[in-house]
């Protein structure tokens, strides 16, 4: 069986569910138009922080989010989808939602990547 999932002008490229391993990063290797990105979820606790924050650091090959307080069982993730890379015809986002059950350093996360043609989305460069 083959199948394709799109969400208005974007289609879905991968998606899925998965728990961290005793709260180590999360680390996907997504491989797309030829190109290798990386991003990490690494997990954080501020007690300062009222609420959640999301730290980002570019990496050489990649992205590294930092999500701050994400603790929750009800959930916390990206209001929107976060751009993770950009190629002449194209874009590649990332979505995502994060829960925490319990005390466990463990989290899940429900991930999308979507690819998107810029002429799409009215896309200008920032």
């Amino acid at each position: 069986m083959t199948y394709t999932i799109g969400c208005g002008p974007a289609k879905v490229i991968a998606t899925g569910s998965v728990m961290a391993f005793f709260g180590h990063p999360l680390r996907f290797d997504v491989a797309y138009l030829d190109r290798n990105h990386v991003l990490l979820l690494e997990f954080a606790r501020a007690p300062e922080i009222q609420d959640v924050a999301v730290h980002t650091e570019w990496l050489p090959d990649g992205m590294k989010l930092t999500l701050v307080n994400f603790d929750q069982a009800d959930g916390r993730g990206s209001a929107n989808p976060v751009l993770l890379s950009e190629f002449e015809e194209e874009l590649l986002f990332f979505h995502f939602r994060v829960f925490r059950l319990g005390q466990s350093d463990d989290r899940t996360v429900h991930y999308s990547f979507y690819a998107v043609q810029k002429q799409d989305v009215d896309w200008t460069p920032g």
